[in-house]
């Protein structure tokens, strides 16, 4: 079983590791493993970013996601956000664990985080989550279920940032869960982007500070013209 109250932090040469204890699955060393090509995996499909990579791995007939992010930050704003609030998936890997510690069971659960200082690279690994991605229809009709969702990870300062079906999981069992998550940046804010693309694409309501609100409307309304002006759909 997972203990998501231990999770290891460790580092070894130019990698640093996190990854939570468990007495039946060694995930550092299906870490080790799937880096040198030992272990029973496929590529799915390929992200629209050439430095990111998806994997199904299977291991003792249980399904796990591998995901390498080999994206550079170039923004400088973004730079000094990261220096401030540290580094996103390690940060990611305890939130997801004190959801999982909390009987939260809403989104995706991270085992293993590991960065390359060398090559810039992230190394995640998640389990797999099975059933199949919502389409606009079932947006609307589990509007109850993603409201909940959404407003969850915002209290544990986790968000989507990215509003649609194919981020949301529908199991088997008829339960939702959220993929593709963020912890970066300035979180009040970034909820405020959820609240707007839930209410102007799907007519789900949740609650953000009002400030945020108001500078989003603001930068919204700011790029909406822009775009206008420069011909470009809106």
């Amino acid at each position: 079983m997972n203990n998501f109250a231990t999770i290891i932090d460790t580092e070894r040469d130019d990698m640093r590791v996190a990854y939570v204890q468990n007495d039946n699955v060694d995930y550092l060393e299906l870490f080790n493993r799937f880096l040198a090509n030992e272990a029973n995996h496929h590529l799915l499909d390929p992200s629209d970013k050439p430095e990111r990579f998806t994997y199904l791995i299977n291991h003792d007939d249980t399904k796990y996601i591998f995901k390498i992010d080999g994206g550079v930050e170039h923004r400088l704003e973004r730079k000094l956000i990261a220096k401030i609030t540290g580094d996103f998936y390690f940060n990611l890997i305890h939130k997801l664990a004190t959801l999982s510690l909390n009987h939260c069971d809403i989104a995706y659960e991270l085992y293993l985080v590991a960065y390359d200082k060398r090559s810039k690279r992230h190394y995640m690994i998640f389990n797999f989550i099975e059933g199949r991605s919502l389409s606009k229809d079932d947006m609307h009709t589990y509007a109850d279920q993603i409201k909940h969702c959404i407003e969850t990870l915002h209290s544990y300062n986790l968000v989507s940032n990215d509003i649609h079906g194919g981020n949301f999981i529908l199991t088997p069992e008829g339960k939702i869960k959220v993929i593709d998550l963020t912890n970066s940046g300035f979180i009040w804010l970034t909820k405020a982007n959820d609240a707007i693309e839930l209410r102007d694409r799907f007519n789900i309501k949740i609650k953000v500070p009002f400030f945020a609100m108001f500078l989003k409307k603001i930068a919204h309304g700011y790029k909406t013209l822009s775009r206008k002006l420069r011909g470009k759909e809106v």
